[in-house]
């Protein structure tokens, strides 16, 4: 009863905020006895044409989808993934599924995006050979299942004009924390105009994919995170508003003076701030301080600046039907907290190890921070 009152509790507050300019799908295809990421291994004894591996049928979606998405790691191209829906019964004809979009990096990051004819049966993933001649294991994310209509971004009108978003509506100079600007990470320019909002709460996620042992791997991660938001959801941007990566390295990611893009039906006045990596079982890739510290200088810095109470900081799973941010992530939402919310103990970010020296305060801080997650 308590959760029952809390969600509608959250519904009524966020509604108040204004009209929903973007979405974020939650809906998993999820398939017993496999958790993601869905590993298939390829020992290079297989012949193009073979299927290498099939799931079950998932289960029951808990709504109606016409647009399947899929995300992972293809370290070679010469794989193929494919989706097959149930069918009502034996007799019926299976909806046909259709390949609208695919795109691979040269690093493997992959997504692909699939069509059908509206439904809610359950689906089923294959993998197809398709000449692929050196060992490699194909890895998949995330598979998710929408109405593609349902979560597109609203338009918002603007001339022909080349649209140059407000320099206000982004993080000044001045900040308390280092950041890699868009420029830096050669973010692509939104594709309708942003709709703006006074923050009121910010959000944890994680972003369910690669782990970056570099900057540079990091970057490449954004970018694959932007073009997937972009492209396959067809959003206008980047769904998050700051991304973290396992150096403590901080990402601009959409402006903080927009509306995002990253809990569903929960957006505006809501900051997105997201830990690169994938912090559930049975991945559970390591948390490192560093992350953690930069979460809190963003974190108390939105707090600061726009005088937000703890009640309204939130993880994704809180507010949404989703797994995110993992187990792992959220079992440090407490002490997160606590450090955001409790000014004497609150740490400064922890920042990359190729940056200037910390100075004696910092390293008092840093030594706060990690005593305090041990």
């Amino acid at each position: 009863m308590k959760a029952t009152l809390k969600n509608i509790l959250l519904a009524l507050l966020f509604a108040a905020a204004g009209p929903q300019a973007a979405f974020a799908d939650e809906i998993a295809a999820k398939f017993k006895g496999l958790p993601y990421p869905i590993e298939v291994v390829l020992d290079g004894s297989q012949k193009a044409g073979d299927v290498l591996f099939q799931t079950p049928y998932s289960e029951p979606p808990a709504a109606a989808y016409n647009t399947i998405l899929v995300q992972g790691l293809m370290p070679d191209p010469e794989v193929k993934v494919e989706f097959s829906v149930k069918p009502k019964n034996l007799l019926a004809k299976p909806p046909v599924v259709t390949r609208a979009d695919f795109r691979r990096y040269a690093n493997g990051r992959f997504w692909a995006k699939f069509r059908v004819p509206l439904t809610s049966q359950p689906v089923r993933l294959s993998v197809l050979d398709l000449g692929a001649a050196a060992a490699s294991t194909l890895a998949i994310y995330e598979t998710e299942l929408l109405v593609e209509e349902d979560t597109k971004e609203a338009p918002v009108p603007f001339s022909t004009a080349t649209y140059v978003p407000d320099p206000a509506w982004f993080v000044p100079a001045n900040a308390p924390f280092r950041l890699i600007r868009r420029q830096a990470w050669s973010a692509q320019p939104p594709t309708e105009a942003y709709s703006t909002h006074t923050p009121t709460g910010f959000t944890l996620h994680h972003t369910q994919g690669n782990y970056p042992q570099t900057l540079q791997a990091a970057i490449n991660e954004v970018q694959f995170v932007q073009d997937y938001h972009q492209t396959a959801k067809e959003w206008i941007d980047i769904g998050y508003h700051f991304l973290i990566d396992p150096a403590g390295n901080i990402f601009e990611g959409r402006p903080i003076g927009v509306i995002g893009a990253h809990v569903l039906r929960k957006n505006p006045g809501n900051i997105g701030i997201s830990i690169i990596g994938n912090y559930h079982p049975p991945v559970s890739n390591p948390i490192t301080p560093a992350s953690l510290g930069s979460f809190v200088s963003v974190g108390s810095y939105v707090k600061d600046t726009y005088s937000i109470q703890v009640s309204s900081f939130y993880a994704h799973r809180d507010i949404g039907n989703t797994d995110c941010p993992g187990d792992d992530l959220y079992a440090k939402k407490t002490q997160l907290s606590a450090l955001i919310f409790t000014p004497q103990t609150r740490p400064v970010q922890v920042v990359p190890a190729n940056a200037p020296p910390l100075s004696p305060a910092q390293q008092r801080a840093l030594k706060l921070l990690m005593d305090s997650f041990d």
